[in-house]
């Protein structure tokens, strides 16, 4: 217990970094551990960044292998070893055993979760799509679903399995329950932003990157996301704001004070300009600007959480 323990914190520390490498799988090391539970009993995905520790991966890999051997004719142990595959990255052999699974037990969400993750991360979103809806559908209605890793991962890559088939409608609603379900997951908040912007919802679009950037400053693509949809809702101001917040998360920090500051000109009350060149002059160590600029934002957006917290972090540093 204190081993899970300590691997659920660690990961847990990881969850609030994000970048484009959205290969997401579940957090499989604790998963693996408990999907006989969750299959026939009261009944995170992989953190992006997250890989069993060699030692531990092989010890658990080897521990499921020989508990199949032993009982090969036990569903649980082959569920077990499913998800340990899974958390290994073996998605094909992961997909073998949850078949074996589904043969006894068809309806077994366990492996569905097992087969709609794994066909996800093979690039096989149309084998993913059936196994995913089963899984979300079974759980959405559970009374706290915020607390449901397994279904936040499930309507994430169910959502993003839409994607990939340039069904942006469809996507829409899974990764609406997942950015609300977990509403620190920038990458969530990002697909939703394509959902919306294939759907020509651009407003929405908009929201959404902002929102994955409020997690991830540096979110280059959720930048990319909103130049495209305030272009789109003719609004060359804040395109302006996306091209320069697109310079900041290249590290072309003078470009970026360049483009924001001609953004800051033609639209002088929107927060996030000035919140973006709060850190973008911190990041030229001009930390006087800084401080003005966050101060602006939150006399323009008192709830401005970047410009509030890079304020505190200018001013403790002023003061060293």
């Amino acid at each position: 217990m204190k081993k899970i323990n300590a691997l659920l914190d660690m990961l847990k520390d990881r969850l609030f970094s994000s970048t484009y490498q959205l290969q997401r799988v579940v957090i499989l090391t604790a998963i693996a551990l408990v999907l006989v539970v969750i299959s026939f009993g009261s009944y995170y995905y992989y953190d992006r960044y997250y890989r069993p520790q060699p030692k531990i991966a092989v010890a658990s890999l080897s521990q499921a292998e020989q508990a199949v051997r032993d009982n090969p004719d036990d569903p649980d142990k082959r569920l077990e070893l499913a998800g340990t595959y899974m958390t290994n990255g073996r998605f094909d052999e992961a997909i073998s055993q949850a078949f074996i699974v589904k043969q006894v037990y068809p309806d077994n969400i366990g492996a569905d979760f097992v087969l709609g993750i794994s066909y996800a991360n093979t690039g096989k979103p149309t084998d993913a799509i059936e196994p995913l809806t089963k899984f979300v559908e079974s759980r959405k209605d559970e009374d706290m679903p915020g607390l449901d890793k397994q279904l936040q991962a499930a309507a994430y890559y169910l959502g993003d399995s839409y994607l990939q088939l340039g069904k942006p409608q469809e996507a829409v609603s899974p990764l609406e329950m997942a950015v609300m379900w977990s509403r620190t997951d920038a990458d969530a908040m990002y697909k939703l932003g394509l959902a919306y912007s294939g759907a020509h919802e651009y407003e929405k679009a908009a929201d959404m990157f902002h929102a994955a950037t409020t997690f991830v400053p540096d979110f280059l693509e959720a930048y990319q996301g909103l130049e495209a949809s305030y272009t789109a809702l003719n609004r060359p101001e804040l395109a302006l704001y996306a091209r320069g917040m697109m310079a900041y998360s290249t590290k072309d920090y003078e470009a970026a004070r360049d483009l924001l500051l001609e953004s800051a000109k033609a639209e002088p009350n929107f927060a996030p300009t000035f919140a973006g060149l709060g850190r973008t002059y911190e990041s030229l160590n001009d930390l006087p600007n800084a401080k003005v600029s966050y101060e602006t934002a939150l006399k323009i957006d008192v709830n401005n959480y970047t410009a509030s917290n890079g304020l505190q972090r200018v001013e403790a540093m002023m003061k060293k």
